[in-house]
């Protein structure tokens, strides 16, 4: 029971942590929960958590099926750069559309539901990968993580857990700290369509690093 309990801890201390730097996901669990309502973030939370763990499962089971770090990537990659520019152009465009009368702002007006945003943000995240790929290794080599059922199952509850907690925290700031959005709506989407922005071209990077610098020498 000790060695499942630590494992649980494990995944829940390095998911929890890995989620509060700031990033595309908890900045935007934040802007949904200022922008529409903490129901409507803590849908968007869940998604997020369901696809994570997909994603360590497929790490831990089909690591040696699947190649991570090689096809899926770069099909993955293009793939997220575009949907986080598209995001990064909404978040502009809603700048100027907010209206006094209406505290309930959609900012992804294409996407209606928090918890499809979720899923998708999430699913185009090539970043999530190689971290739990390298988690993973890392608690297997300490004999921290085995090859078990039951110890898979602590480590992904713990995992879910901890991610859960993180956006949480992120969503109770967005839904405390503007308590009247319309006065704060042009700084967060500026922030935010910039840090969509940012990212895409960050991730366009590491594909050129990783795929096509390669193939050019």
């Amino acid at each position: 029971m000790g060695k499942y309990l630590k494992v649980g801890i494990s995944g829940l201390l390095i998911s929890f942590l890995g989620t509060l730097p700031l990033g595309t996901l908890n900045i935007t669990a934040f802007s949904v929960a200022a922008s529409k309502n903490t129901y409507e973030a803590i849908w968007f939370a869940i998604a997020v958590v369901l696809v994570e763990l997909l994603v360590v499962r497929l790490t831990l089971f089909g690591d040696k099926k699947i190649n991570f770090n090689g096809k899926l990537s770069f099909y993955l990659i293009p793939l997220a750069a575009l949907f986080l520019v598209y995001l990064a152009i909404q978040s502009f465009m809603a700048i100027n559309e907010v209206s006094e009368m209406n505290t309930s702002i959609n900012l992804f007006p294409a996407i209606q539901s928090s918890f499809i945003l979720g899923l998708l943000l999430s699913a185009l995240n090539p970043l999530q990968i190689p971290f739990w790929m390298g988690w993973n290794r890392v608690l297997l080599a300490k004999n921290k993580l085995q090859n078990t059922g039951s110890s898979y199952a602590s480590y992904m509850f713990g995992i879910g857990t901890g991610t859960l907690s993180g956006l949480l925290v992120f969503i109770f700031l967005g839904s405390r700290i503007f308590d009247n959005y319309e006065q704060y709506h042009m700084i967060v989407n500026l922030l935010m369509g910039f840090l969509y922005l940012g990212f895409s071209i960050y991730i366009m990077f590491l594909l050129y690093k990783k795929h096509l610098k390669l193939k050019i020498q």
